[in-house]
């Protein structure tokens, strides 16, 4: 089985995408470097680990060695689900609100804020109530996905028009997967992005 990471260094910025054969259950785990800047996971003697797998727990791991594109991590410790969860990017994308309660019909145009695994932030002309449940269309997944939110509040707003947190619900295993993956690759593209002007 390949195991899929994105790698954090010690500030828990993301700076590449790794994979490897070993599991978690390894004391050292052998990984290919297949996507971001080897010099920069080099560059630091701790990095954290975060599967694209709810199963597979967030570590901590030390660097002992290189071969070519192949990192070898020892594994220092288990880290929380939070990281995971909060792995929270700012991105914009227009995409629709569709009602699931008697509050209101039809769909309402929103424009997102941030996005992380656990849930989304967006900017929505309508008033909304906290726990208020709808339906959104989430496009910066690999196929575009049709999610159950609920409203956890109302945040400040810079723009003229309100500002909504909203988490995941009743989210199916591969509706996870698909928007960790998007989480994911748009942090990795806005980090080398800010590390290439």
């Amino acid at each position: 089985m390949t195991y899929k990471y994105l790698i954090l260094d010690s500030r828990g910025e993301p700076v590449a995408r790794g994979s490897s054969q070993d599991g978690p259950e390894r004391p050292v785990w052998q990984l290919e470097i297949d996507g971001g800047d080897i010099k920069r996971v080099l560059s630091h003697e701790y990095v954290s680990l975060v599967s694209t797998s709810e199963k597979i727990p967030a570590m901590e791991g030390r660097i002992m060695d290189r071969r070519g594109n192949i990192v070898s991590v020892q594994s220092v410790r288990e880290l929380g689900e939070e990281v995971r969860r909060n792995l929270r990017m700012p991105v914009r994308f227009e995409s629709f609100l569709y009602s699931t309660s008697d509050a209101w019909k039809g769909r309402v145009p929103i424009l997102s804020n941030d996005l992380s695994c656990g849930g989304v932030a967006f900017f929505c002309a309508r008033h909304l109530e906290k726990g208020e449940t709808a339906q959104m269309v989430i496009p910066v997944t690999s196929q575009p996905l049709l999610v159950d939110i609920k409203v956890l509040r109302e945040r400040p707003s810079p723009e003229p028009i309100p500002l909504y947190a909203a988490e995941f619900v009743d989210m199916i295993h591969d509706q996870e997967t698909m928007i960790r993956e998007a989480v994911f690759s748009i942090q990795l593209r806005q980090a080398f992005e800010t590390q290439n002007r």
